[in-house]
């Protein structure tokens, strides 16, 4: 775990500059094909995050294995426009199909809860040539696509589910999967 940390510590510069970078260039991307989006934003995980996770999976080996140290987050006003995104995300990077999820194919068909496309994905081999790219071209990043409905609705269950120390009584679950329910 040290070793992922102290590489992490080494290479958060890189990381920051990432996350500008991709955050800059899919805005672009959906400028250029004219796609009107909510918001779109970047980070680098923070480090005690990093830290609890490490702790939580114990079965990373090094820095590289884990695919959401640095994040974009794109906001769209429609369910449409989540497609849209998608097609320019899978057109213009190469996408880690196998740790890449639609969260609302996890969802049985009778369950509401989080809806959210994550895609891990890196540089094409042409992108990664490029100067101003070269230096991040085996970077993972996560890309997570959603609408402002289902933002909305993954800060709740985020903050109050995940992250908490306490676990929420089983009638306030279900009163927040009716509202869910409804917003979808």
């Amino acid at each position: 775990m040290e070793k992922i940390l102290s590489s992490f510590d080494k290479e958060k510069v890189k990381y920051d500059s990432c996350a500008k970078s991709f955050e800059s260039l899919l805005s672009s991307l959906l400028l250029n094909n004219g796609i009107s989006i909510h918001s779109l934003e970047s980070r680098v995980k923070e480090r005690d995050s990093l830290e609890k996770k490490l702790v939580k999976k114990n079965k990373y080996r090094n820095i590289d294995e884990i695919t959401d140290v640095v994040g974009i987050r794109i906001i769209t006003h429609y369910a449409d426009d989540v497609d849209k995104v998608a097609e320019i995300v899978e057109r213009e990077f190469l996408v880690d199909k196998e740790n890449s999820i639609n969260k609302a194919s996890s969802l049985e068909p009778d369950r509401f809860g989080y809806l959210s496309l994550h895609y891990i994905i890196s540089l094409d081999k042409n992108r990664s040539a490029l100067f101003e790219h070269s230096k991040y071209k085996d970077t993972k990043i996560e890309i997570q696509i959603r609408t402002i409905l289902q933002h909305a609705w993954a800060e709740i269950e985020h903050d109050i589910g995940y992250k908490s120390n306490i676990g929420l009584p089983d009638v306030i679950r279900r009163q927040f999967s009716r509202l869910n329910s409804c917003a979808e």
